[in-house]
């Protein structure tokens, strides 16, 4: 499995808020308005339960090869699998960590670490290792922050070669979504065209205190 870090990708101080605008930024939850604003560079820890993990079976076959590129995806089913998720600042990236510890009953700790970084251009993708990214288009539903992939890619110097949608896991949707004023629900579903959904996982979360 390599570790190597994806190649840098320039970024500036852009916020969510902007990209997000201020008609959708204004009806999102205060929490996750909290999360994604003055706070967004913040470290910070959550500790919570992932209610259901879902994996097909070409999910788990994309889950094994792509450890070949920083293990970005979570191997193995379960339910009420208790995890803890580092959230810090990659000075390297120029973005945020999100490192997710699955701790799995009878299995190693499951380690799935991926950067949030905001582009000078105003784009936001999510790299992993080894130059592998996505494209993420932010939006706003009842209250909820979504993150949908606009595609895939691998990024070469300068150069960005988009990955055709068949030879990816499918078209990923993340949301986070205020339970309360301290917990909130975290979703995950991939859909590949061809293949039908690959990944699914809703758990929910608070930050450690």
């Amino acid at each position: 499995m390599s570790l190597n870090p994806p190649r840098k990708i320039p970024n500036t101080k852009i916020s969510y808020r902007a990209l997000l605008g201020e008609s959708q930024w204004h009806k999102l939850h205060p929490l996750v308005q909290k999360r994604f604003g003055d706070d967004q560079n913040k470290a910070v820890v959550y500790q919570g339960v992932m209610s259901e993990i879902y994996l097909s079976t070409m999910g788990k076959l994309f889950a094994q090869v792509c450890r070949l590129i920083g293990q970005p995806l979570a191997l193995y089913e379960g339910m009420n699998v208790p995890m803890k998720v580092h959230v810090y600042e990659n000075s390297i990236l120029g973005g945020m960590t999100w490192d997710r510890f699955y701790q799995y009953q009878n299995k190693p700790v499951n380690r799935v670490k991926s950067t949030k970084v905001i582009q000078a251009n105003g784009v936001l993708v999510e790299v992993v290792g080894c130059g592998f990214g996505m494209k993420l288009n932010p939006s706003e539903s009842a209250g909820a922050i979504v993150f949908e992939s606009d595609y895939f890619f691998l990024q070469l110097g300068k150069k960005r070669i988009k990955i055709p949608d068949w030879l990816t896991p499918g078209k990923m949707t993340v949301s986070q979504r205020a339970l309360s004023d301290e917990w909130f629900e975290f979703k995950l579903d991939v859909t590949h065209k061809l293949l039908g959904r690959t990944y699914y996982q809703i758990g929910q979360f608070s930050e450690s205190q």
